[in-house]
């Protein structure tokens, strides 16, 4: 009404796109293991078509970053923005000094450790440990792993301040991020700013669409891809080359403090 421009991030599966929509990106819909599929006050087509119509009558500009296009984020006012989202590079830097406190016991020469992260954990996991974080995967995947003879330590951290769990994440070799979901969120720009090498599912019409607007982000992104059925492998491969792991990692810094200082 006063003329001001008004400017909107979109965050989220939900946000102006409906839940019969985002079901249909992908052979395995990630909605199928969401916590809230069938909470209508979290998430519906009704919940979030409304706010999708009202949101987009109202900003003028509209920061994404997924490339997530459908419903009400085709307007034209929605653009790709990795620049938003954003971390200070000396708060999240790699050589970051850990309070004694936070400060984890030594590993034997050899070992790994995982990073695994899920905010609001309970209320995001049903009765059977799944989540679209993908613990369900991992949780399992790891312990074959350390049957096998891998000596492995699973970071995952529950209700830690942002502020300090960057503490453990610098201490991570590696960062296990969702594997259906088909891009990335706050933690992997952390596990990345941190020069960690970060592995997660990129969905390939996402990538499409932000290469469109974003050609070099998405050209440049350094995260390691995996799914369900390639994820042993890949980790196996990470888990067995420290170097690779560090050249990742290097790469991973420079990209963050490139699009997300």
């Amino acid at each position: 009404a006063r003329g001001n421009k008004i400017v909107y991030t979109n965050h989220g599966s939900l946000d102006g796109v409906s839940q019969t929509a985002f079901a249909a990106w992908g052979d395995v819909p990630v909605c199928s293991i969401c916590r809230w599929r069938d909470d209508a006050s979290v998430c519906s087509d009704a919940r979030n078509l409304g706010w999708g119509e009202f949101r987009n009558s109202v900003a003028d500009y509209q920061c994404l970053l997924g490339g997530n296009r459908a419903d009400f984020n085709t307007a034209a006012t929605v653009h790709e923005v990795p620049e938003f989202y954003c971390l200070d590079p000396e708060v999240w830097r790699p050589d970051l000094e850990v309070p004694e406190r936070f400060i984890l016991a030594p590993l034997p020469a050899g070992a790994v450790r995982l990073y695994h992260g899920v905010g609001d954990r309970a209320s995001r996991t049903d009765d059977e440990g799944v989540n679209i974080k993908c613990s369900h995967i991992y949780r399992p995947l790891i312990e074959k792993l350390r049957g096998s003879g891998h000596d492995l330590a699973l970071i995952e951290p529950t209700d830690v301040p942002n502020r300090d769990v960057r503490y453990l994440q610098v201490q991570a070799d590696i960062f296990l991020d969702m594997l259906t979901y088909g891009f990335v969120g706050a933690m992997a720009r952390e596990a990345m700013m941190l020069g960690k090498p970060l592995v997660a599912y990129l969905r390939r019409e996402w990538m499409e669409s932000m290469r469109r607007e974003i050609p070099d982000y998405a050209d440049e992104l350094p995260i390691v891809q995996a799914t369900p059925d390639t994820i042993e492998s890949v980790l196996r491969d990470l888990i067995a080359h420290p170097d690779r792991r560090k050249e990742i990692g290097e790469r991973s810094r420079e990209f963050a403090v490139k699009w997300h200082s």
